[in-house]
């Protein structure tokens, strides 16, 4: 079924879209410029439905004037979709997180990450069961990786691959989900501090000259936190060769300012040979008011090369109609190139209406 003949079917009071002009729209502030250039987008981690249920939240995104969908899976399907509604696909790829890959767990345990009491991610996960993580540092990992990369290549509509949980697990958590996880992270403990495997330690061993999990104070070691950053570096970086070699972008969702992907993930975010890089900008994380996604946008772009696009990850489950739309705006006035929607599936219809509004300055 085409777009005209599903339009057709439903009608647009199907799919909510006739009060869209009805609800009044409060700006950020007053603005008399022209409607900015901007591309937008959404996650897409809800994959229940018929492909006529998922058409309709389509038709939702093309209608509030976003551009493209981030799946986290079944990447052929939503390109067949999404393709009816001229919305681009964008293959969400959790990376190195790898707790659904039970064979890989099985016959190679080894290339996970151990944290600084020497326990590994897969028997002794941090926070929740998931937290199972390949370590960057090893090339058969590394391999994996690719070739993981590679089977999403073979889908030729694909437009980018959108690399995901590429980092460290959270030496700290963001203050706002310490207590849900009953931790409090007033420095960097031990159990959360990875990765200390036999790979990391003879190749930091090799280059420097020191056993990592020997130094006097591991998480305050400038040389090792830049080795780390490193590992995942050039993973990114090898994935990005193998890429853009088939002219695709690469993008990524990262940590919400370059200095917090740092301290809290281990994860360098600007010196990525990225196409675009995803922040994610869950301000009520920090417990930070919404202006702060300008904020955090404006460091970000201070520090990326002036060719790499940035587009604001918005959490809108904890955000109002009108905190999304100022979202947009305090994005785009700091240097934003549009906005990512966590996700599709938690947009109201007033959140479609207020967005759609502020992106089109009506």
């Amino acid at each position: 079924m085409n777009r005209k003949s599903f339009l057709k079917k439903v009608g647009t009071g199907a799919v909510g879209l006739t009060t869209f002009q009805s609800i009044p729209f409060q700006r950020a502030k007053a603005l008399q410029s022209p409607p900015w250039s901007s591309q937008n987008y959404a996650w897409v981690s809800n994959h229940k439905g018929t492909d006529d249920e998922l058409r309709v939240r389509l038709e939702l995104m093309k209608n509030a004037g976003l551009d493209g969908i981030l799946p986290s899976s079944q990447y052929e399907k939503w390109v067949q979709l999404a393709e009816e509604f001229e919305l681009d696909v964008h293959a969400w790829f959790i990376t190195l997180q790898r707790s659904s890959d039970e064979p890989l767990i099985r016959k190679h345990p080894d290339w996970f990450m151990v944290n600084r009491n020497g326990e590994s991610s897969v028997t002794f996960p941090a926070y929740v069961d998931y937290y199972k993580w390949l370590c960057p540092t090893r090339p058969e990992a590394q391999e994996y990786i690719l070739n993981k990369v590679d089977e999403i290549l073979k889908i030729s509509e694909i437009k980018s691959v959108h690399l995901d949980y590429i980092r460290y697990p959270d030496v700290i958590l963001p203050i706002q989900l310490q207590p849900g996880y009953g931790v409090v992270q007033d420095k960097e403990y031990p159990q959360y501090d990875y990765c200390f495997c036999d790979a990391c330690r003879r190749k930091y061993q090799t280059l420097y000259g020191d056993d990592p999990i020997l130094l006097d104070n591991p998480t305050k070691d400038d040389t090792f936190s830049q080795f780390r950053y490193n590992q995942v570096t050039h993973l990114v970086n090898q994935v990005a060769m193998r890429v853009h070699n088939q002219g695709v972008k690469l993008t990524a969702a990262v940590f919400p300012t370059p200095e917090i992907a740092r301290s809290l993930v281990r994860q360098n975010w600007p010196d990525w040979n990225l196409d675009a890089v995803f922040p994610m900008q869950y301000n009520h994380f920090y417990h930070k008011p919404v202006r702060w996604i300008g904020q955090a946008v404006a460091e970000g772009r201070r520090e990326l090369p002036a060719t790499t696009e940035m587009f604001s990850g918005l959490y809108v489950p904890e955000m109002t109609p009108i905190e999304v739309s100022q979202a947009y705006e305090f994005g785009m006035e700091n240097g934003a190139n549009g906005i990512c929607l966590f996700s599709d599936h938690s947009m109201t219809e007033e959140h479609w209406a207020y967005l759609s509004r502020v992106m089109q300055k009506g």
